[in-house]
């Protein structure tokens, strides 16, 4: 660990328990023992171990308080969940083998589906998908989607790949949405006839 630095070298705490703002302590940085600056901070130090040292003492110039360099956190707009909707309900749901949540009789249709079909199906009643090359029926999920009818309704009949990815990326929608995949995505253009 000579030389190298960790990814998690500094951090700042600020010990504001039982103390008011006028009475409390300057910040205090935490650095890492193994680092140039907590090796020339006196003491004993092992490596990988926090070594407090105050900001004052080591001549570092105080800055403006960390909320005003610090954009405020966007709030989200959380949509109470109905009875019975919640994620592990859905889970539950999917896990019956008696659910039929394509539609199909719990099977896939078989065959490559076209854009201008998944089109069809944009209505709450009746939601088709495209999520990284699938179609899936989304219309048994709509109630059970965490931020609510109307973001969901953003990506029905549509390919939502792009959306999905920009808030769940995380999420592993094969798995979620296994009972409700209905084919592949046929995503050929469409030939003109002369």
């Amino acid at each position: 660990m000579e030389g190298r630095v960790p990814m998690t070298a500094f951090a700042t705490v600020t010990d504001r328990s039982g103390e008011t703002p006028s009475t409390a302590e300057p910040a205090t940085a935490v650095r890492f023992a193994g680092t140039e600056t907590a090796a020339s901070s006196g003491g004993a130090s092992f490596a990988g171990f926090p070594v407090a040292q105050s900001q004052e003492s080591s001549g570092e110039p105080k800055g403006p308080p960390p909320s005003s360099t610090a954009p405020a956190p966007r709030r989200r707009k959380k949509v109470p969940f109905e009875k019975g909707y919640s994620q592990q309900d859905w889970l539950r749901l999917t896990r019956d083998p008696k659910e039929d949540l394509t539609g199909n009789r719990g099977r896939p249709l078989g065959r490559k589906i076209t854009l201008a079909e998944v089109e069809l199906h944009n209505t709450v009643e009746d939601a088709w998908m495209v999520l990284n090359g699938k179609v899936y029926n989304v219309t048994r999920y709509v109630k059970f989607h965490p931020g609510g009818v109307d973001y969901l309704m953003q990506g029905a009949g549509k390919d939502a790949t792009r959306l999905f990815h920009k808030y769940h990326k995380w999420v592993n929608v094969d798995f979620m949405m296994q009972k409700c995949f209905l084919g592949p995505f046929d995503n050929t253009p469409p030939t003109v006839q002369e």
